[in-house]
C-alpha cells in the first residue's frame, strides 16, 4: 500500500477538565501563552470564545518535534478533554500533548489526571493497485448487471466499480464509540488512479499495518 499523504492524525485525551485545575487558577494567561508558544495563526482571545460543539480552538500552530522538524498542529480544549491534530502521524500529535501538558504542569501547576482515556483517528490517502472486486470475483458479474440496468440521462455509458468498504461498531452513533473504519475510492478521482481514502480509529502506524494486511488479503 503506497501512502500518498496523511490527511489527519488525531490524538484524543479524555478527562474531566476541572481536574486539571483544582486550585481554580485563571486560565486566561495559559490560553494566551499557548497561542504564543506554538505560534497559532488563530487562537481564542478569552474563555468566552468557547463553542459548545468545538471547544476552545487553536488553529495552524507550529510544533517542533523531537526530530527537530517544525510540524503543523491544531489543538482543541473541550470540557471532557483535549484533541491534537497533525497531518503526519499520531505519534507527533501525542508528542505535542505530552510536551504541552508537561509545560503547563511545570509553569502553572496544572496537573493532568492519572486516569486519562486515549483515542485516535487516522485518515490517509493511499494508492492500491489491487481492485476490491478481488474480494469475490463474482462481484464483476454483479457490476455488469448494474451497468446493464442503468440508463443515464445523457445516454453515455459509465462503468461501475466497488466503491469501498466500511466497518463500525454496533454503537457507532453514540458518544465514545470508535470512529468508523473506511476504505473507499477517492471521490472524483479516476478509477485508473487507484486512489483510495481510508479512516481508522487507531494510531497512524497501526492504520498502515492494517491497510497492508488488507492489501495482502486482496492479493490472495
Amino acid at each position: 500500500m503506497n501512502v500518498l499523504y496523511v490527511g489527519l492524525a488525531r490524538t484524543i485525551w479524555l478527562f474531566d477538565l476541572n481536574l486539571l485545575n483544582p486550585t481554580g487558577l485563571s486560565l486566561q494567561v495559559v490560553i494566551d501563552e499557548i497561542g504564543k508558544k506554538y505560534r497559532f495563526a488563530k487562537a481564542p482571545k478569552n474563555l468566552l470564545d468557547v463553542d459548545e460543539q468545538k471547544g476552545l480552538s487553536f488553529k495552524a500552530g507550529t510544533f517542533l518535534s523531537s526530530k527537530g522538524v517544525p510540524m503543523l498542529i491544531n489543538f482543541t480544549i473541550h470540557t471532557d478533554g483535549v484533541v491534537a491534530d497533525t497531518m503526519s502521524s499520531t505519534d507527533v500529535s501525542t508528542e505535542f500533548l505530552v510536551e504541552l501538558t508537561s509545560w503547563i504542569n511545570q509553569d502553572y501547576r496544572l496537573v493532568l489526571p492519572r486516569d486519562v482515556k486515549k483515542a485516535y483517528v487516522s485518515q490517509m490517502d493511499v494508492e492500491c493497485e489491487t481492485p476490491l472486486t478481488n474480494l469475490n470475483p463474482r462481484l464483476i458479474e454483479f457490476l455488469k448487471s448494474i451497468e446493464s440496468r442503468v440508463k443515464p440521462s445523457d445516454g453515455k455509458f459509465r462503468p461501475f466499480d466497488v466503491a469501498g468498504l466500511s466497518f463500525w461498531t454496533e454503537d457507532a452513533t453514540k458518544l465514545g464509540a470508535p470512529a468508523v473504519f473506511k476504505f473507499e475510492r477517492k471521490f472524483q478521482a479516476p478509477f485508473s488512479a487507484n486512489h483510495y481514502f481510508s479512516q481508522a480509529p487507531i494510531e497512524t502506524r497501526e492504520h498502515l499495518d492494517l491497510l497492508n494486511e488488507f492489501e495482502h488479503l486482496l492479493k490472495s
